[in-house]
């Protein structure tokens, strides 16, 4: 499924491109032919990861925390390859601290990350896009925990409703400018962060977590790409402002209950 915008020599620009979600989507993207910039904090491991489509391919160190390095970043991506069609804010952090633990310098670097960054280079490129009258697509990846509660996460449930509702509002405002904007909210999937954290919780809470998903698995990370790809594409044309549900079923509520028990 390509992204099939009217400009097919534009850009899309990954955030996050290095691991996860954002380096399925980047290497997904490439193998169907789209032109990407992938963009994350560690440089070193983008320029490891991505060897092949030197000519569709752009690798560039973005924080996006460093609310001036975003600003700076995107003209000079701008710059070098033109017109940019779409935007995925795949970035971000997901630390696990109770509640009462939490510091304050944990919690801004959690919102910084996941939120805040995604606004500012939102905001951006939006803007770019309007100038260039390009009829965009920008993606959230958000998480069931924005809704769905979970012990340790506040500070990256927080961030994910509030990038939630900013997915919202955003689609509201740009949609009289041909600019779609939508996200993704995956719960449990098999990311090399979420496997990590399943290692040092140990096999019996990784079975429990298991048992609270009504299909019983984990979700793999080509199916949340293929739905940033829908996204993305102009299959979904008539799609902002919405917030796709990949969790399994875990949101639906208590997936072993019997009648009668």
């Amino acid at each position: 499924m390509g992204v099939n915008h009217s400009d097919s020599g534009a850009w899309v620009l990954v955030t996050g491109a290095a691991s996860g979600i954002g380096c399925d989507l980047t290497t997904s993207l490439l193998d169907k032919g789209e032109r990407v910039v992938a963009l994350d904090y560690d440089e070193e491991k983008l320029t490891k990861v991505y060897t092949n489509h030197k000519t569709s391919l752009v690798c560039r160190y973005l924080d996006v925390c460093d609310v001036d390095g975003i600003a700076r970043s995107i003209e000079m991506i701008r710059g070098e390859v033109g017109t940019i069609k779409g935007l995925v804010n795949c970035a971000g952090i997901y630390p696990v601290t109770a509640f009462l633990d939490i510091t304050v310098e944990e919690w801004d670097q959690v919102l910084n990350t996941n939120l805040r960054g995604a606004f500012v280079l939102s905001q951006a490129v939006a803007q770019l896009m309007v100038a260039d009258k390009v009829k965009g697509s920008i993606v959230n990846v958000t998480s069931t925990s924005a809704t769905f509660c979970r012990p340790g996460v506040a500070h990256y449930g927080s961030s994910k409703a509030g990038l939630t509702q900013l997915t919202r509002d955003m689609a509201l405002e740009l949609a009289p400018y041909g600019i779609r904007v939508n996200a993704v909210a995956p719960g449990v999937i098999g990311t090399e962060t979420v496997v990590n954290i399943a290692k040092l919780q140990g096999t019996e809470e990784h079975a429990a977590k298991l048992a609270s998903i009504p299909t019983g698995r984990i979700g793999e990370v080509h199916e949340i790409t293929a739905l940033i790809e829908f996204l993305l594409s102009n299959q979904a044309s008539y799609c902002t402002g919405s917030i796709l549900l990949a969790d399994g079923g875990l949101t639906l509520g208590i997936p072993r209950y019997q009648l009668g028990n």
